[in-house]
């Protein structure tokens, strides 16, 4: 007749581990979600400054190129495709932006900042450079204090055809 106690004493003892257990899991499966999220991100800002490069070395119709308006025109609409808000801040200037982001260069969360770099176009082979600066959040509350706020940066660089 002892069987039978120490039989429910175990299903006790499994639903207290289970109650143990499963906070931590859904805080890993929501923290990769988060983590996964950051680099859906990571490549968007990728496809964007790489499209953006691409757009602005373009030979256009009328033979100098296209403006960095209608590159961010252009670029704009993938950005809204991809859940991203884009925009080209006037305070900043159009320079790349430095290691260290200072307040000018950090975009509001959930936007992303393009800078359209024309600075070397005296000399030949001309380069233009673009650079997208996107604020991420984690959802998370856990994974939020420990990484707190994330800027997604990415560059790209072609030569021009004209």
């Amino acid at each position: 007749m002892v069987m039978p106690r120490i039989r429910s004493s175990r299903v006790g003892q499994a639903m207290v581990e289970f109650a143990l257990l499963v906070p931590v899991f859904f805080l890993l499966l929501i923290g990769l979600l988060d983590f996964g999220r950051a680099g859906f991100y990571y490549v968007a800002a990728s496809s964007l400054s790489r499209s953006a490069a691409r757009s602005g070395a373009a030979y256009a119709s009328q033979g100098t190129g296209f403006t960095d308006a209608a590159i961010v025109g252009m670029l704009a609409q993938q950005a809204n495709a991809e859940t991203i808000r884009l925009t080209q801040p006037a305070a900043c200037g159009t320079s790349t932006p430095p290691a260290v982001l200072t307040a000018c260069y950090q975009p509001p969360s959930g936007q992303a900042y393009v800078f359209i770099d024309r600075s070397n176009f005296t000399t030949l082979p001309k380069f233009i450079k673009v650079s997208i600066v996107y604020r991420f959040d984690a959802t998370t509350p856990m994974v939020s204090a420990l990484a707190g706020t994330i800027y997604i940066r990415a560059i790209s660089s072609m030569e021009t055809e004209f």
